[in-house]
């Protein structure tokens, strides 16, 4: 337990290094202990406020706004941060679900969520390809944002919220932004390499759970809890997975042989340590990012 704990918070340090690296490639400035409260904040927002991540995501932005950087570039960094973090899961998922098939284990709604996994790194990818190669049809998507968003303050009788040449601005930002990650491709690398690396941290603290409840796995088998935990948690309807993701790792447990106590012991305390336990530290920290210091 004591491994495993000390595993999920490197996870979190190799996390925030993640965000770090990605407004790297972005042209952000930005120091390490000034992300880390954020990511642990943008958590809590994600828990506290689920509209797909966006909250979380906005809380990046924001406060790359108030250090006087570009929103349109910190967007583009955060897209990049999201896209890395999908993309690396995709060799664990596919390990997983390999072997969640050879066992004929694998369940009609384990491949739906592994394909709703892939269709959402294939967007946010395709949202960077679109701001290098469609300037054109970014500028007729945000055009499209804005009129959607002053027409709803308008209904609450509002002012607009976004000038005329609102969308023309933020699409030549976000250009530049993604020509500057696609013109470094080592930095790209250096980025997937920390998406990979907090991966196989992340399961290394599973496996120590697994070894505490004393119900051993092959290696496997722990790609294919892993791979479960991490995809409904990101596609579930439910903020971060909550009473889903949970689920879905004890029955992958308990179909690979282990006794239904243990699966569930598993699941809660993985569960537990690695989304709950941040959760309300980042509730604590939200008062340490800048748009809620002064509140």
């Amino acid at each position: 337990m004591a491994a495993a704990l000390f595993l999920q918070a490197l996870y979190y340090l190799v996390y925030t290094g993640l965000y770090q690296a990605a407004f790297s490639v972005a042209a952000v400035q930005s120091r390490f202990w000034d992300i880390l409260p954020v990511v642990f904040a943008a958590l809590f927002v994600n828990v506290s406020a689920p509209v797909a991540n966006v909250g979380g995501a906005a809380l990046f932005i924001d406060d790359a706004v108030q250090r006087g950087e570009s929103g349109s570039r910190a967007a583009a960094a955060v897209i990049l941060a999201l896209a890395t973090e999908i993309g690396t899961f995709i060799l664990p998922l596919l390990v997983g679900l390999i072997s969640l098939s050879s066992w004929r284990e694998l369940a009609f709604y384990e491949i739906i969520g592994a394909l709703l996994v892939l269709l959402t790194a294939v967007a946010l990818a395709g949202l960077l390809l679109l701001g290098r190669w469609g300037q054109a049809r970014l500028r007729q998507f945000l055009t499209a944002v804005r009129r959607i968003v002053n027409w709803a303050v308008d209904k609450l009788n509002r002012p607009a919220l976004l000038s005329e040449h609102w969308a023309e601005n933020n699409a030549q930002e976000f250009a530049g932004a993604a020509d500057a990650l696609f013109n470094h491709p080592k930095h790209l690398a250096y980025t997937a390499s920390i998406g990979l690396l907090a991966h196989g941290v992340n399961m290394a603290c599973l496996y120590a759970l697994i070894l505490a409840f004393y119900q051993p796995v092959g290696l496997r088998a722990l790609f294919a809890g892993y791979a479960m935990a991490v995809t409904f948690r990101i596609v579930s309807i439910t903020p971060q997975g909550a009473g889903v993701a949970e689920g879905v790792i004890a029955l992958v447990y308990a179909s690979l042989g282990a006794p239904d106590a243990q699966a569930v012991a598993i699941a809660l305390t993985f569960r537990g340590i690695s989304i709950w336990l941040p959760v309300v530290i980042g509730f604590f920290l939200l008062q340490q990012v800048r748009a809620f210091k002064d509140r």
